[in-house]
């Protein structure tokens, strides 16, 4: 995204007449109260320009805890009469961001979703906090995009860039701090450090890998053994940060080192996957964080070719022997059940679906001498939109390639119409039958995509369509 925060807040927020707006909207959901009492409820609202859908939800990690819908003016509000102190996601369309709340805050949002993060915007009782995390979250966003050349330093000056930039975003908070009438609770303070420290030790955990490519190096570099002295400190298990993004991203990237640390001791007999999911289950312990972990990982694996049978076997042993989440492992059973009927190199197996004139077409038959991605859309709206808008890339990207759209779960009017409302090329959109012999093998809710080449050949039989791995795969048809 380009940044235009400040090009922005001049042209919708300096106005007086959008604050007095949103400010009554909330006075008159108040105006009950008795002057001088306090409201026991807790609010967030906002308004929202160009809109990508009719609702606003409300989460906590992965829990829809409410939704709102926008009214005649894009409006929202949510009305809480008990909320904890904590940090919550709001979505819209394919977009989210956190959101930070206390008890009796009344909290009022304004964005545009055509620069969401960018435009964002706080007031009311909560704002100054809120405005501060999403600054934060911009500033390092930028700090990320311009961070690259850094990587060709060597290991001394690599660390001073970093150590720079730490102290940087704490004199930003401190200048924050000065600002507050009241010391921020233990848990903002806690998410505000995440911010600023978490992203910079990101850009650590890529430093050993990223200097030896930006310098083309043939080895790692040798780096000193207090390179990585921030690990001694970091929480893997602080279940209140699971959900947060520095948070995530960080752990992310060093559980993936600790397991290319692992496979490197032995590269010929060990199992890049099996060594994760082995650091995973060494090192955290929240159940809920680490199934998901797992069960990412087991999904990933099933679109690596270069597993053999013997190996795929032993990763998903692993997989069913340590995860205690009946839902993923049962998802994890149905994935690889339809993964095997895909065999790479085989032919790809009959499939018939039907058109917006309900007429039975033979998908192979449009794939004749092409190569061609079949992909299911998902259920989630905000899986939707995040296909839709990749899929525009890749089309661009691929002009050459062919794109199936097959749809599974919705009913055949709820189908025609989101073809319409999308306005997706007809010709290329199909509805696959629940009765269909072969449903069975693509039931499912999420965007999995298939591989086919101009041989009508299956090049890879189970990947996700928004796995970053995609765009690599399609370069290597053939």
């Amino acid at each position: 995204m380009m940044i235009k925060l400040d090009y922005l807040k001049k042209i919708y927020f300096s106005s007086g007449i959008i604050t007095f707006s949103l400010s009554f909207m909330l006075l008159l959901l108040m105006g009950c109260n008795k002057t001088g009492e306090k409201s026991k409820f807790t609010y967030f609202g906002g308004k929202i320009k160009n809109p990508k859908g009719e609702y606003v939800y409300f989460s906590k990690g992965m829990s829809i805890l409410d939704s709102a819908k926008l009214d005649s003016h894009n409006k929202f509000i949510f009305k809480f009469d008990s909320l904890d102190l904590g940090l919550y996601t709001f979505n819209h369309g394919a977009e989210f961001q956190y959101i930070y709340l206390e008890p009796q805050d009344s909290l009022l949002l304004y964005l545009n979703t055509w620069d969401f993060d960018e435009s964002l915007i706080f007031s009311g009782k909560g704002s100054s906090k809120n405005n501060y995390l999403i600054n934060l979250y911009l500033q390092q966003e930028r700090t990320g995009k311009e961070f690259k050349p850094n990587y060709k330093l060597d290991e001394k000056a690599f660390s001073k860039v970093i150590e720079a930039g730490i102290e940087k975003q704490l004199e930003i908070y401190d200048q924050f701090l000065a600002n507050e009438e009241e010391a921020p609770s233990a848990f903002f303070d806690k998410l505000a450090k995440t911010g600023i420290y978490y992203p910079f030790y990101y850009f650590k955990e890529h430093y050993a890998h990223s200097h030896k490519r930006a310098l083309g190096l043939k080895e790692h570099p040798v780096l000193s053994d207090d390179f990585y002295s921030y690990r001694k400190n970091i929480e893997l298990n602080d279940s209140s940060l699971t959900d947060y993004g520095p948070n995530l991203a960080f752990i992310n990237t060093y559980l993936y080192n600790l397991a290319v640390d692992e496979k490197n001791k032995d590269p010929e007999n060990k199992i890049f996957e099996l060594e994760y999911l082995k650091v995973v289950t060494d090192r955290i312990q929240d159940e809920d964080f680490k199934n998901t972990l797992m069960a990412k990982c087991v999904w990933g694996s099933l679109s690596n070719k270069e597993l053999s049978g013997d190996e795929a076997a032993n990763v998903q042993a692993y997989f069913f022997d340590h995860c205690t989440d009946n839902n993923y492992i049962s998802e994890i059973k149905i994935s690889i059940d339809q993964k095997e009927k895909l065999k790479c190199g085989e032919s790809m197996p009959k499939l018939t679906a039907y058109n917006v004139d309900n007429s039975e077409v033979e998908i192979n038959s449009l794939m004749k001498n092409a190569n061609a991605v079949i992909y299911f859309w998902p259920s989630d709206s905000g899986g939707i939109e995040l296909t839709n808008e990749k899929l525009s890339y890749l089309q661009k990207k691929h002009p050459d390639i062919l794109f199936i759209g097959i749809e599974r779960n919705k009913s055949e009017e709820d189908w025609k119409k989101f073809v319409a409302s999308r306005k997706l090329p007809k010709n290329s959109q199909f509805r696959l039958a629940k009765n269909s012999e072969s449903y069975s093998w693509y039931e499912g809710d999420m965007a999995r995509t298939i591989i086919v080449n101009s041989k009508g050949k299956v090049e890879n039989g189970y990947v996700f369509f928004l796995d970053n791995n995609l765009n690599y795969y399609l370069k290597n048809i053939n």
